[in-house]
Order: structure tokens, then C-alpha cells, then sequence
């Protein structure tokens, strides 16, 4: 079994894969020698999936993969979910805004404490961040939102684009995930999150770096109010869907399950 694998899912990433293909490669090599990259293109709409499968022939732990039409971040996860073979799983969002050099701590978290989720907690002082401070002040604003909304959650970060599963938990997470039909939106993160604690998985934080430069997107007014409409609305949507199912269809899924996670 692999030790670690990567999902790495992408959409319209032609300008910058391939140097974050290399970098990956490059620093999670230094720490780790067991490692798998997954590449989920999320729509043939350019030319990222003809970069990233040339790399192929470079790399023989980077599996490239991917379909037509996109479908979203969670779903090129779900996805790319099915080729992995590490008892570990990373998500990390392909144009690097979070730093692969975290994983280190991620890893040797997950391994000492046993526990079966980690994710980037940018407010941890130990933590890297720099982007424009709008973008952290609408970050921060919505972590604590979404905690308002889903008052047992109790998670510090949830956006942040960088997590470690344990296969299994990652794996059955998405079971319960898709018996609830849940939506692939904005809230995507929050749903596992939310499974986790119902599940009563172990949830930890670590340190992460990031780094974002300031490309006019989300600091327009307009950006700003659609980003917050958007993230806003599919959290109501998320508390509504799991209030109506009640949980049900999830509960009875899990009597049946007896292998628990070590």
C-alpha cells in the first residue's frame, strides 16, 4: 500500500500545472518516499489535462485523470478518490495557494496522534498567510458564519485548501455523502465535516502556508457580494438538506458498519 496520495483536482489550470506538478513532486519527495499524485482535470476546457499527461512519462507515481464536462471541486474529488491506494489522502487545490511543504506536519500529525482528519487551520500562529487582507477578513468572517449555522461543527477552518484523511474515513465519508445526495457547491467541504462529527471522527488542526497573490477577483465589489451570496446560500441549503433527511438514511448505513477505523 501507498503510504500518501494526493488529490490534487483542476479546472482551467493550463498556465500553471505543470510547475505545480513539478513543485509537488520536488517537495513532498524530501519527506516522503512513498507518495502518489492524482490529478483530476474538472473539464477538458483547455489544455491542462495534455500538459499534465505528458508529465506521465516523468513521473511514475502521477496519474492523470479526468472528464468532459465540469463538475466541481467535490465531485473531481470523489472522483479522483477512486484511484488512490495510500492509506492517507491529501486534497490540495492544484494552483498551490496552499503550500505542499505543510504535508510534512499534516502527516507526521496523523500518524503520532491517530487521528482521522487534519486540516489547515490558517488562524494557528504558526501558520504562513499572505493575501490581501479583504480576502482574509471575508475567510475569517465565514469560518465563524458557518460555525453560527452549524453550532456543532466547532471547526476553526473549513475552506482551507489543504486536508489529510485516512482513506478509509475519506472513503465512507463519501458513502454517506452521496445516500444523502448532497450537493457538490460551495459547501462541499463543510458537508464531510459536518459527516465527520456525526460520525464521531477525530478532527485536528494544523499549521499551513499560504500564499495568494491579489488577482482582481474577489476584491471587486460585485465579486465580493456574489462570492458571499453563493457560499452563503449553499450553507442554508446544506442545514436544510440535512435537517429534512435527519440523518436517517446515513444512521442506518453505519449500524451495518462494524469495521471501524483505527
Amino acid at each position: 500500500m501507498v503510504e500518501l496520495s494526493i488529490i490534487m483536482p483542476c479546472y482551467k489550470g493550463e498556465k500553471f500545472i505543470e510547475n505545480s506538478i513539478i513543485t509537488v513532486e520536488k517537495v513532498v519527495s524530501e519527506f516522503c518516499d512513498d507518495f502518489e499524485i492524482i490529478l483530476v482535470v474538472d473539464g477538458f476546457v483547455d489544455k491542462t489535462y495534455d500538459i499534465a499527461k505528458r508529465l506521465e512519462e516523468e513521473f511514475d507515481n502521477l496519474k492523470v485523470v479526468g472528464y468532459e464536462k465540469n463538475r466541481g471541486k467535490g465531485f473531481a474529488i470523489r472522483y479522483g478518490l477512486k484511484f488512490c491506494k495510500g492509506k492517507y489522502v491529501a486534497l490540495l487545490d492544484s494552483d498551490l495557494e496552499c503550500r505542499p511543504e505543510a504535508l510534512k506536519w499534516f502527516l507526521e500529525k496523523i500518524k503520532n496522534d491517530n487521528v482521522d482528519i487534519i486540516v489547515g487551520n490558517r488562524k494557528d500562529k504558526k501558520s504562513i498567510v499572505k493575501y490581501p487582507k479583504l480576502r482574509k477578513f471575508l475567510s475569517y468572517g465565514f469560518v465563524f458564519y458557518v460555525n453560527l449555522i452549524f453550532p456543532e461543527l466547532k471547526v476553526k477552518d473549513t475552506q482551507t485548501g489543504i486536508k489529510l484523511f485516512k482513506r478509509k474515513v475519506l472513503e465512507d465519508l463519501f458513502k454517506s455523502f452521496d445516500k444523502l445526495n448532497l450537493p457538490y457547491g460551495f459547501s462541499f467541504d463543510i458537508s464531510l465535516l459536518v459527516l465527520a462529527r456525526r460520525r464521531h471522527y477525530s478532527i485536528d488542526y494544523c499549521p499551513c502556508i499560504i500564499k495568494k497573490e491579489d488577482n482582481g477577483k474577489i476584491i471587486s465589489g460585485l465579486g465580493i457580494i456574489k462570492t458571499i451570496y453563493k457560499m452563503g446560500k449553499d450553507v442554508l441549503l446544506l442545514k436544510m438538506m440535512l435537517k429534512d433527511n435527519n440523518f436517517s438514511k446515513i444512521d442506518k448505513y453505519f449500524e451495518n458498519f462494524s469495521d471501524r477505523i483505527n
